[in-house]
């Protein structure tokens, strides 16, 4: 019976290990020279532009980007029907991950420094059919809330 077992059960682990997904992330880089670049250290904007299954983004990282050297994050969110309902002000992280995807982009939106207590979002209320128009539109900000 063992000589059954043992072979079947190698058989299964080594099935389930090539069956798993890899567990980066799809993205796009760019490089932006903003001085000559052969200069030895030329001034550059880099972006790191992350994609779902889809084709649509859902991270976008300014790497370096803040006045103080930390990367700028645009978090973008989809409703159940795909939509994007919510548009995220960019959001400074708290230092420089070199452009990887931050699992938790919003957590430093509530330092009192930065965003305050302020909505950091502004919001689209479409009507509920294929056409997806506009019924109501709020800005960023609680005066607009």
């Amino acid at each position: 019976m063992k000589k059954i077992i043992i072979p079947i059960g190698a058989l299964l682990i080594t099935s389930l290990a090539h069956a798993q997904l890899t567990p980066t992330e799809n993205y796009i880089y760019t490089k932006t020279y903003l001085s000559d670049p052969t200069l030895p250290t030329p001034k550059t904007s880099e972006t790191v532009q992350y994609v779902d299954g889809l084709g649509r983004p859902k991270q976008v990282v300014n790497i370096k980007a803040s006045p103080l050297g930390r990367d700028v994050v645009s978090h973008i969110e989809y409703d159940q029907f795909g939509r994007q309902t919510k548009d995220y002000l960019p959001v400074p992280q708290g230092g420089t991950m070199n452009g990887a995807i931050v699992p938790t982009p919003l957590a430093n939106a509530t330092q009192t420094d930065l965003y305050g207590s302020e909505k950091i979002y502004a919001e689209k209320t479409l009507e509920n059919s294929p056409l997806d128009r506009i019924l109501e539109q709020r800005q960023v900000g609680n005066a607009w809330s």
